[in-house]
């Protein structure tokens, strides 16, 4: 296991690392076979607990990929990363059960769909192999732009509706509910003002589900984008302060693209919430700026 570059004292949340291999990804993290093993490394030298590896951007204006094509980009990612890190945990991020069956052999745990279950077969791939599912709620077709003036009524129980449907679905094809995580789908066919609603009643989602694990998605999303008037490269902060403001709890993930500032942020916000144990002293080497 590869040491940290900075201490965590503690517990916080697991944090999933992006690896994109997808070149029309809108906001960054994209790495070829050749360069990813050296990105995969540094992630979770940074403090990533999981790999998060996809091959198929969301974006609305690009075209979806054919399955045979999501797949050929995908595995000479993983096998890179796993020529560099035999036994590095990793997720693949897809809604489609083809391209989550052709990942199994590289030791998967994780099957991020944020389609919300677009694909039912998804769930056959993920009950046969033991593995866990994020169900996010995306009440829209795939890498499709939500229409301008779609805007329900009652965002937060459309998302319970959503979220408890798909649930049974997820469960009578034999996958236990405490091996899915929720995902509130910020942005996903939804506006930013419903995604800021649909992430404050993640509490409600969790008790009336009953499901207690959440995959927190929301590294340089477009809610952020809007209330900053920023593009994602700028969306830094307001990420972090998202994070800070959300009841994320450490059984949670919290999916981003820049792991140094999020683990640092969790080590020192939750030892000034919940204190520490023992003496802390500041390292000579760090106590000034390099000259």
């Amino acid at each position: 296991m590869l040491s940290r570059t900075r201490p965590t004292r503690g517990p916080r949340p697991g944090i999933l690392g992006i690896l994109n291999a997808s070149p029309e990804s809108f906001s960054g993290n994209r790495f070829g076979p050749d360069e990813v093993g050296d990105a995969a490394e540094r992630l979770l030298a940074e403090g990533a607990d999981l790999l998060d590896v996809g091959a198929q951007s969301l974006r609305t204006d690009q075209a979806e990929l054919p399955v045979e094509e999501e797949v050929a980009r995908l595995l000479p990612v993983l096998d890179a990363v796993r020529d560099r890190l035999p036994t590095a945990p990793i997720s693949v991020d897809t809604y489609r059960h083809e391209v989550a069956a052709a990942a199994v052999p590289y030791g998967v745990e994780l099957v991020n769909d944020p389609s919300g279950l677009h694909d039912e077969a998804l769930c056959e791939v993920v009950a046969e192999h033991g593995l866990s599912l994020v169900l996010a709620h995306n009440p829209g077709p795939p890498k499709v732009r939500r229409p301008a003036d779609l805007r329900p009524a009652n965002p937060v129980e459309r998302c319970l509706e959503f979220l408890g449907e798909r649930l049974e679905r997820i469960v009578r094809h034999g996958v236990p509910r405490e091996r899915v995580l929720l995902d509130p789908g910020p942005d996903l066919y939804k506006p930013p003002d419903h995604t800021i609603a649909v992430l404050r009643a993640v509490p409600e989602l969790r008790r009336e589900l009953g499901v207690q694990r959440v995959l927190w998605a929301v590294s340089r999303k477009d809610f952020i984008g809007a209330l900053l008037h920023a593009p994602p490269r700028e969306r830094g902060a307001g990420t972090l302060g998202a994070l800070a403001a959300l009841p994320v709890e450490d059984d949670d993930l919290v999916r981003v693209h820049d792991v140094r500032s999020t683990a640092e942020f969790f080590t020192v916000q939750r030892a000034v919430l919940r204190g520490i144990e023992g003496e802390l002293e500041l390292a000579d080497e760090v106590r000034y700026d390099p000259r």
